[in-house]
């Protein structure tokens, strides 16, 4: 698969006409290495599997750590480790350091399942990456959820 690009996130904004708030930065591989505040609640992304290869993208507050066994009981599954960067790339096109949810379009063979904690503020904004780590998009939440059903990724809300 081709890299998923920054131009690439722009576009695909404008056509659902989901407006942002641009925020450039340092490279930032992790929400703990961004050093001022951004508004609304931050999170982490993480893409993860299970043994038999089911994916999952998880968003998760940054400030909470995942308990990969409980989540997986919660999903009934077992196992659950960290995608490697090989399957990063060959399902979002994308490279360690910036994960984000835009780039799930990229994902049309519906082989990641999105999960999302429940104690997000769903009526806030959110910070995603515009597939590079050198900036954050700050928009609304529900327009994430719009970008979702574009997408064709319902997600699943559980208390992680």
């Amino acid at each position: 698969m081709t890299l998923s690009t920054e131009r690439e996130a722009y576009h695909i904004l404008d056509q659902l006409q989901i407006s942002f708030c641009r925020i450039d930065h340092k490279p930032m591989p992790t929400v703990k290495h961004y050093d001022a505040q951004l508004p609304g609640p931050q999170v982490k992304n993480l893409l993860l599997k299970d043994k038999q290869k089911q994916f999952y993208f998880v968003i998760i507050l940054e400030d909470k750590m995942l308990d990969l066994k409980q989540l997986s009981k919660k999903l009934k599954t077992s196992r659950l480790s960290f995608a490697t960067s090989e399957e990063l790339n060959l399902l979002l096109g994308l490279q360690p350091g910036t994960v984000t949810p835009i780039a799930l379009h990229h994902d049309y063979k519906q082989k990641i399942r999105v999960v999302i904690d429940k104690e997000i503020d769903q009526d806030s904004t959110i910070g995603i990456h515009p597939n590079v780590n050198t900036t954050t998009l700050i928009i609304n939440y529900q327009d994430l959820e719009r970008y979702f059903v574009w997408s064709f990724h319902q997600p699943i809300y559980l208390s992680l």
